[in-house]
C-alpha cells in the first residue's frame, strides 16, 4: 500500500488502535510536510483539538524525489525504527517518541514537533546555540559508547550488527558521499566558475588515494550503531534544545562518521558566513563545543584504550568531515547555506575557500591531533 492524502484517512482509521493518539471516529486534518529526498512526511491533527497531532513517514518503494522509475526498498523505515527504539532507550528526550511502526506498509507514527526549527536555518539566520552542539555532542557519545564493540559482549555485538545491516542505504552513501563526487557522474553539478577547482581536485592523486582509505573504513569498520545522516539538516530545535531526526541510514558502523558530517555542515555555514565574524567565530566555538562533550562523555574502561580510540575517532571524523563538505559542493545534494548566495561572486569565493579546505581535511586527516588544529587552518 502506498499512502497518499487520499489514502490516509482510511489507513489512520484502520490504524487508530496501534497508534492510540486519536479515536476512530475523530475528524483529522492531514498536510504533507517536509522535503526530503528520500520518503513523505505528513502532519495529522485533530480538526477540533489541532494541539493534538502526530507525524507519520511514510516510504514508497522508491526515492521520491525521483520517482518509480528509481526503486528503493521501503526497508529503509525498519532501520529508522530499530535506531527510534535504542536512542529513546539510551538518550531519552534526543529524539521524537515513537508511537507505532507499520513495517508492511512502512510508516512511522512519531510525535509532532511542530513547534521546532531545523538547525540549518538557524545557522543560515546566524544564529549559533552552543549548546545544541553541545547536546548533539552528548547524544553521539551516549549511543557511540554503549553500544561501541569495545563494550559489548560478542553476542550483543552480534545482535547490533545483525540489526542494523543497512546495507542499501550504506551503499547509497558510499556512492554519493565517496565515489560519484569525484567521477564523472550524471547527478554532479556545481557554480559555474568552479570548473577549473573541481578537476584539479579530480586529479590530485594523495586526495584520491585517501578518500579511497575512507571509504573502505566506511564500509568495513564495525564499530558502534551509527546515525548515517546526522547534519544540520537532521536536528530539530527549541528553547536551547536539539532533537535529531531521519535516522533511516542507521548502519553498525564507524561512529566518526556521525561526527564527520555534523563537523562538515557547520563548516559549510561557516564559509557561507564569510562577511560575519561574530557568526564564524560562534560556529567555531560550536565545533569545539561538540568534540569536547563527545570525549568528555565517552566511556570505555580501560583508560589507554579510550584515549587510543577516540584519537581514532577523530581521525575519521576530520576526513569523513572533508568528504562531506565536498559532496555538499559538488555531489548531487547541495546545501541551502551555499545554495542560498545569490551573489555569484561572493557564492565562489565561499566554494574555493570551502572545497580547499575539505580537500586539506582529506589529505590531512591522519596527521590532524585535535580540534585546534583544524582550526588553525581556517
Amino acid at each position: 500500500m502506498e499512502l497518499n492524502l487520499a489514502t490516509l484517512p482510511d489507513y489512520l482509521r484502520q490504524r487508530h488502535a496501534e497508534i492510540r493518539i486519536f479515536e476512530s471516529e475523530t475528524e483529522l486534518r492531514i498536510e504533507e510536510i517536509g522535503d526530503g529526498n528520500l520518503n513523505t512526511v505528513y502532519r495529522v491533527s485533530d480538526a477540533e483539538r489541532p494541539e493534538r497531532s502526530l507525524v507519520l513517514k511514510h516510504a514508497p518503494p522508491y526515492i521520491k524525489i525521483l520517482g518509480p522509475d528509481y526503486p528503493l526498498s521501503t526497508e529503509r523505515l525498519t532501520y529508522e525504527s530499530r535506531a527510534l527504539g535504542v536512542y529513546n532507550q539510551l538518550a531519552s528526550g534526543t529524539v521524537p517518541a515513537q508511537y507505532d511502526f507499520d513495517a508492511e506498509v512502512a510508516v512511522i507514527a512519531m510525535e509532532d514537533l511542530r513547534d521546532a526549527r531545523v538547525l540549518r536555518d538557524d545557522l543560515i539566520a546566524g544564529v549559533v546555540d552552543t549548546a545544541i552542539a553541545e547536546q548533539i555532542g552528548r547524544f553521539m557519545s551516549v549511543v557511540h559508547s554503549h553500544t561501541h564493540v569495545e563494550n559489548l559482549d560478542s553476542a550483543t555485538t552480534q545482535d547490533y550488527r545483525r540489526q542494523f545491516a543497512n546495507m542499501t542505504m550504506q551503499s547509497i552513501t558510499a556512492d554519493y558521499v565517496f565515489t560519484f563526487p569525484f567521477a564523472e557522474h550524471e547527478t554532479n553539478f556545481w557554480t559555474p566558475g568552479l570548473e577549473p577547482d573541481v578537476q584539479r581536485l579530480k586529479a590530485d592523486t594523495d586526495f584520491l588515494v585517501q578518500a579511497k582509505h575512507l571509504k573502505q573504513i566506511f564500509l568495513t569498520m564495525q564499530q558502534a550503531v551509527t546515525h548515517g545522516d546526522l547534519h544540520t539538516g537532521s536536528v530539530l530545535v527549541q528553547d536551547h534544545t536539539a532533537k535529531v531526526i531521519d535516522a533511516e541510514f542507521a548502519f553498525y558502523g564507524p561512529v566518526g562518521f556521525d561526527i564527520g558530517l555534523y563537523w562538515a555542515n557547520y563548516f559549510l555555514s561557516y564559509f557561507s558566513h564569510q562577511d560575519t565574524l561574530d557568526v564564524q567565530s560562534a560556529l567555531k566555538t560550536a565545533i569545539v563545543q561538540t568534540w569536547d562533550t563527545y570525549a568528555a562523555e565517552f566511556r570505555i574502561a580501560d583508560d589507554t584504550l579510550k584515549e587510543r580510540t577516540l584519537q581514532n575517532i577523530f581521525h575519521d571524523a576530520v576526513g569523513f568531515a572533508g568528504l562531506e563538505m565536498l559532496r555538499r559542493l559538488i555531489g548531487a545534494a547541495h546545501v541551502k547555506d551555499i545554495e542560498g548566495i545569490v551573489d555569484i561572486p561572493r557564492k565562489l569565493r565561499a566554494e574555493r575557500a570551502a572545497l580547499q579546505f575539505g580537500t586539506t581535511l582529506v589529505k590531512q586527516h591522519q596527521s590532524l591531533r585535535d580540534v585546534a588544529a583544524i582550526l588553525a587552518m581556517l
